[in-house]
This record gives structure tokens, sequence and C-alpha cells, in this order.
């Protein structure tokens, strides 16, 4: 479960049009927009198919980053389309939170420094990127190239450093057959009116407590 502390560092990292607190929230919305790189647009990146900018992809309005705070989980789902009008359409899960890297797994320093206070990072994916008719799936057994994770919140857009994220994705093309990984980068931006997870039962107890030792060590003060 992503504790209540840190959705709060990266709600305050995210830029954001409207923000409403509820106390039961357990997701937090996302719009998704593009990074961008030497004049091509840069969200998806299709690395061997197809050539030049028509490998890359423009991420289209109501795409959406979707984290669910207590399953530790998230989804990214929408379209992009390339330069030559082609659509993909993308169906993505992740899991495996982490609020910080382990071991030997490596953080993309293209954009921001690395600051797991103000980061999250799922250590799987999974889904399927759909181009023409055509069914691309990350790959079951490596769903993540090299010993990288799927890198989310303040700096960890690979490409600009902005509040987004990153991910390079192992792919099996529509034959099953492996072929060199893709590339997601993309900025995020908080779906206007979507809840901020509230802190649980016994952070809010804790906070009470404080404020009952307060109210009696001001009385007491004022005893003296």
């Amino acid at each position: 479960m992503v504790s209540w502390t840190r959705n709060i560092a990266l709600a305050a990292a995210a830029p954001v049009a409207m923000i409403s607190v509820a106390a039961s929230a357990s997701t937090i919305d996302y719009d998704v927009s593009d990074a961008t790189d030497s004049g091509c647009s840069h969200g998806l990146w299709t690395n061997s198919v197809g050539s030049g900018c028509d490998r890359r992809y423009s991420f289209q309005d109501g795409t959406k980053f979707t984290q669910d705070t207590d399953a530790g989980t998230a989804t990214f789902t929408g379209t992009a389309i390339n330069g030559s009008g082609k659509v993909a359409k993308l169906d993505l899960s992740f899991s495996g939170f982490q609020d910080a890297l382990t071991g030997n797994q490596d953080y993309k320093a293209g954009g921001g420094t690395y600051n797991p206070s103000t980061m999250d990072f799922y250590s799987s994916a999974s889904g399927t990127i759909t181009i023409g008719g055509k069914k691309y799936t990350v790959n079951p057994r490596d769903p993540l190239a090299g010993n990288t994770t799927v890198q989310i919140g303040a700096g960890t857009n690979d490409k600009t450093g902005d509040f987004g994220g990153s991910a390079w994705l192992n792919i099996l093309n529509p034959h099953g057959w492996s072929i060199p990984h893709w590339d997601i980068n993309f900025d995020l931006a908080r779906t206007p009116g979507t809840p901020v997870p509230a802190p649980g039962g016994a952070a809010l107890f804790g906070l009470a407590l404080i404020g009952l030792w307060a109210g009696r060590r001001r009385r007491s003060l004022a005893a003296a």
C-alpha cells in the first residue's frame, strides 16, 4: 500500500487544475501528454517498427495514467498517433509498487535527479499496444528492458525532467517474437477534481493524540 504522506508529496509536485480531498480515495488519475525530443513528438517510441519520426507517436487527449494506491498498481490507457496518421492503442498495467529502487535496479537520469521522496516505481508491466490492427504484447517473461523499472513522479520523465514518467518495455510482435524494446516517455497533470488519498485511521489517530497533548500543554502553562 502506498503511504498517504508519499501521495501528498507526489500530488504537491504534480501540475493540477483542481484538487479535492476524499477520505476513502484510493485512486489518482492523471492526464497524459508527450515529452518532446529532437523535434519529433516522443510519447511512444516503437524503435525498429517504422522509421524516422514515424516511430514516434503523440499521445492524444483522453490518455490516462491511474494509480491505485491500495493495490500498489497502475494503468496506462489511451491512444497515440504518428506523423503518418497511424494510431496506436495502449492498454498497459504496472505492478510491484516500490517507493525506492533496490538492488541492481537502474534509474534513468536523463531527466531529474533520483529522489525517492517524490518518485514512485513499478517493477513489472503487462498489456498490449495495438497498431494498425496488429497487437504487440509486453513480454510476460521479461517485461522491462535491462534493469529498469517504470519510474513515475517529479523529474522521472527521462526526456524532459518534468513531472511524468518513463518506461522501457520489452515487446513481442504479433507472431510472438521478441523485438527491440519500446519506450514511453510522458508528462502527467492531475485530472481536475481527482481526490487525493487521505491519511488512514492510524495516522489520524496519531494526529489527534498530538492535538490533545498540545491542548493540555497550553492549559498547564496557563495555570503555572
